[in-house]
């Protein structure tokens, strides 16, 4: 692993599968495990961030009881409340990490940081949960999913609807953005793929960086091609680890503070690692793609590599990964190495020379 271990408490407990600490990171910045109901993550790092008037906090967990009590608990071995919440910055609007924020805010007047792409994927119109639920099952089918099979595992807009909110945005941000955050000389970095709009925050000053789930210390973060995320999500995910590794050299020892896992060094390693694992993965598709002209991405992720077998996937995983077949595939497309073929069910084949 290219990564370095600086978080050793969190590693342990990743290893031994329980919550870690608390812990102060550094004078007035504190990293707060907040369990999530999701194997095998287990939890969310929110970080803490003291300002002048009180607190901001990265990320917020995920909107149910248990996340909240932990984000309360959490807060008062540092020392606050919840009402000492000024911002929440968000890295992106996945549930474990958005979920949260709407009672954050409620409760505390807090303002709500986002990247302009990021909100713009929030279903904030009255149709746009059925949209989303019609085209997720519709490209299920294009992609070779049987239809029973797709009926099983399509998620829908009203259960992601519940899980994060679709109220306006306080503050919106692009790349580049400096945050009004006294006592901070915060960034903001764009980093799409994950997420089209999904944000990394550095400051220098601190040698710090959020990685959010751009750059984790051990898990290649999942890669997909869906309603939300674009078919050129795999190509825009490369050319930001790229730019996350190479602002990193810009700061002398600089720590990659993630979403999950634990606190690592070494964010220029660890993103040309995870380049080099999804261009390993381009080349296992072209290979399956060429071995079986005409095949379907539900095929192809069916037969590709996994730390499971393909058999024990639930519905969750077997979407996950249809999502990255998908995004590996589209990417060898943009390349001119394959090209797609049929009407209804869409057909891969190698790209004549």
């Amino acid at each position: 692993m290219a990564a370095e271990v600086t978080g050793h408490k969190q590693k342990a407990a990743w290893l031994e599968r329980v919550l870690p600490p608390v812990e102060q990171v550094q004078p007035g910045l504190w990293s707060i495990p907040v369990e999530i109901p999701i194997a095998p993550l287990r939890y969310v790092l929110v970080y803490v961030l003291e300002l002048d008037d009180g607190i901001a906090i990265i990320d917020s967990g995920w909107n149910d009881t248990k996340s909240y009590e932990t984000l309360v608990n959490g807060l008062a071995v540092g020392g606050y409340q919840l009402s000492d919440i000024k911002d929440v910055l968000i890295t992106h609007v996945h549930p474990d990490h958005f979920g949260l924020a709407r009672r954050v805010r409620e409760e505390t007047g807090a303002r709500i940081t986002l990247h302009r792409a990021e909100a713009a994927t929030l279903m904030t119109h009255a149709d746009d949960a059925k949209n989303w639920t019609a085209e997720g099952f519709s490209a299920m089918l294009s992609d070779g999913v049987p239809e029973d099979e797709a009926r099983e595992f399509s998620p829908t807009g009203r259960e992601f609807r519940s899980l994060v909110s679709d109220e306006p945005i306080d503050i919106l941000i692009e790349d580049g953005h400096q945050l009004d955050l006294p006592g901070w000389n915060l960034e903001g970095i764009w980093t799409p793929g994950h997420t089209p709009g999904h944000m990394c925050f550095l400051d220098a000053e601190r040698k710090v960086m959020f990685t959010g789930d751009h750059v984790l210390p051990r898990i290649t973060p999942n890669i997909s091609v869906h309603s939300n995320n674009p078919p050129d999500s795999l190509a825009k995910y490369i050319d930001s680890l790229t730019k996350v590794g190479d602002i990193s050299l810009k700061v002398d020892n600089c720590e990659g503070l993630p979403g999950h896992e634990y606190r690592f060094a070494g964010i220029k390693e660890r993103t040309v690692e995870l380049v080099e694992h999804h261009e390993e993965r381009l080349e296992e598709v072209r290979e399956l793609v060429k071995s079986r002209p005409g095949i379907t991405a539900y095929d192809l992720a069916a037969e590709l590599t996994w730390s499971r077998s393909w058999e024990s996937f639930g519905p969750q995983q077997r979407r996950s990964a249809l999502g990255e077949a998908v995004a590996h595939v589209e990417l060898l497309h943009q390349r001119g190495v394959v090209t797609m073929e049929g009407y209804g069910i869409r057909r891969w084949r190698i790209a004549e020379a």
